[in-house]
């Protein structure tokens, strides 16, 4: 029997059959399909009289965290969709592969999770993919999303090293904290958090934190302090943990140092980063370098004492988004 031979397929030419489902998902940045809370379009502007406010007491500041390398003007004003936020953005991003991919991935990463969620998180933490964000949902599982999953590890490792669920009270400083992820997650989390302070340099991340844990009635324990209110409102002692995901890896070396002397000027005992780079620390320079800040934290009295990779599974890192990431925890030495 002669075999008919396949034609080959042109150069560019799909190896997979695209529905336009597919097409749709994967050149988007956000999910409409929730829709948005009453009111919260009309808030969520550029020109909303709190945020004009916030740009104008941030420009007039003269702080090293404020030279701008990858959040500068142009790139706000294109990819940060103030009603999308927690979309893509330049807050979050997401891996944008056939949906059939990103279900297979999100599901391997949801399981590396519940297997290791000892403070039993998922089914308490709800998802409701609001504000944009790229939800999945399983037979028999919690709806998910990179924020849930992201957030639960994140708490999971913070009660692992530092046992804080057994403390009468602790209270956490988020430094760069953007729009209040970890913040909202920490509250339904942790039924003895007294304090969770957002702080961020850029005034887009303030605002939304500001509305956003508003909206979520977590307000207190979680609040957000503008960066030109930290030393009327801030004092030495005043928080436990310090944070940093995926936040100094998008600053200059110069504004992660001023960061970590002014958390050591805090008196702020721990600090736990998560940097973008896979167990590299480094930063994101105005001419797109980049430079190891471990010299910087240490030079403010940091000391690294612990670091591990976030998902600790060789063959699930190899797979799922976040698979490169590490925390790296400090403590202030004298």
């Amino acid at each position: 029997m002669r075999l008919r031979r396949r034609p080959a397929h042109p150069s560019g030419a799909e190896l997979v059959r695209l529905t336009d489902d597919d097409r749709r998902y994967m050149t988007s940045k956000f999910d409409t399909s929730v829709p948005l809370p009453p009111g919260a379009e009309a808030q969520l502007r550029a020109d909303n009289p709190r945020l004009r406010e916030l740009r104008e007491a941030y420009a007039a500041l003269d702080l090293p965290a404020l030279r701008p390398s990858r959040w500068h003007a142009a790139a706000v004003d294109r990819f940060l969709e103030l009603p999308w936020f927690r979309g893509e953005t330049l807050i979050t991003w997401h891996d944008r592969e056939l949906p059939r991919v990103t279900r297979l991935r999100y599901f391997v990463l949801l399981r590396h999770v519940a297997a290791r969620d000892d403070l039993g998180l998922l089914p308490r933490l709800a998802e409701d993919g609001a504000f944009g964000c790229w939800t999945f949902e399983y037979p028999g599982e919690p709806r998910v999303s990179r924020d849930l999953l992201e957030s639960v590890l994140e708490l999971n490792y913070v009660e692992r090293a530092l046992g804080v669920s057994g403390r009468e009270a602790f209270r956490v400083l988020d430094v760069g904290a953007g729009y209040g992820r970890l913040a909202h997650r920490a509250v339904g989390a942790f039924d003895n958090l007294a304090d969770y302070c957002c702080v961020d340099a850029i005034p887009e991340s303030t605002f939304l934190a500001e509305w956003y844990l508003r909206h979520r009635g977590v307000c207190p324990p979680a609040r957000v302090v503008p960066l030109h209110r930290l030393d009327d409102e801030l004092r030495p002692g005043d928080f436990d943990l310090a944070v940093n995901v995926h936040s100094f890896s998008e600053c200059t070396y110069e504004a992660v140092a001023w960061w970590g002397r002014w958390l050591a000027d805090l008196r702020v005992p721990r600090l736990l980063v998560v940097p973008n780079h896979g167990p590299d620390l480094l930063t994101h320079e105005v001419d797109h370098g980049e430079r190891d800040f471990l010299p910087a934290l240490e030079a403010a009295g940091y000391r690294r004492v612990r670091h591990e990779p976030v998902v600790d599974d060789p063959a699930v890192a190899e797979l799922v988004i976040m698979g490169d990431d590490w925390y790296h925890l400090f403590e202030l030495e004298g």
